[in-house]
């Protein structure tokens, strides 16, 4: 396996840590507009222009009317934690621990999973206000969302 240091963002990355493979962050016809705004470092999602509701970027329907008129727009990133776990066993002894792990409840209603940073990991709490932050994990490239604990 080799390392993809030329990243196409419209095929997505493959992360990898050591040999392991870690995530995918990938791009599909339903998702293209989320990368999209990760290569401008902005956190898109979908609405509904039909009911105005906001969904979670895989939708391809809206689940309150059914409908499929869906529209990309930018969200304002920030949100609560929702729920969250501190992993202390890295699948990679390269990779630092201990790092934290959470479902982010953005102020949208959308619920998006992610890195939590900002605070050190024991003293992360559940509703612990949050703002999404890009971290670049290869050098050069934009970088991934991540949720930095606020205030």
């Amino acid at each position: 396996m080799s390392t993809p240091w030329n990243v196409n963002w419209s095929e997505g990355l493959v992360l990898m840590m050591g040999p392991y493979e870690v995530g995918l962050t990938e791009t599909s016809p339903e998702t293209a507009g989320y990368w999209e705004g990760v290569q401008r470092r902005e956190l898109m999602i979908k609405r509904c222009r039909d009911c105005g509701d906001h969904l979670y970027p895989r939708r391809m329907f809206c689940p309150r009317c059914g409908d499929d008129n869906l529209v990309w727009v930018r969200a304002s990133g920030r949100g609560r934690v929702y729920t969250f776990s501190t992993i202390y066993r890295a699948p990679d002894r390269s990779l630092p621990t201990p790092y934290t792990n959470g479902i982010v409840a953005l102020e949208e209603g959308v619920y998006l999973y992610g890195r939590l940073t900002g605070k050190p990991d024991e003293e992360i709490a559940i509703d612990d206000p949050v703002q999404v932050e890009f971290q670049s994990v290869v050098e050069g490239q934009p970088g991934l969302p991540v949720f930095r604990v606020v205030g």
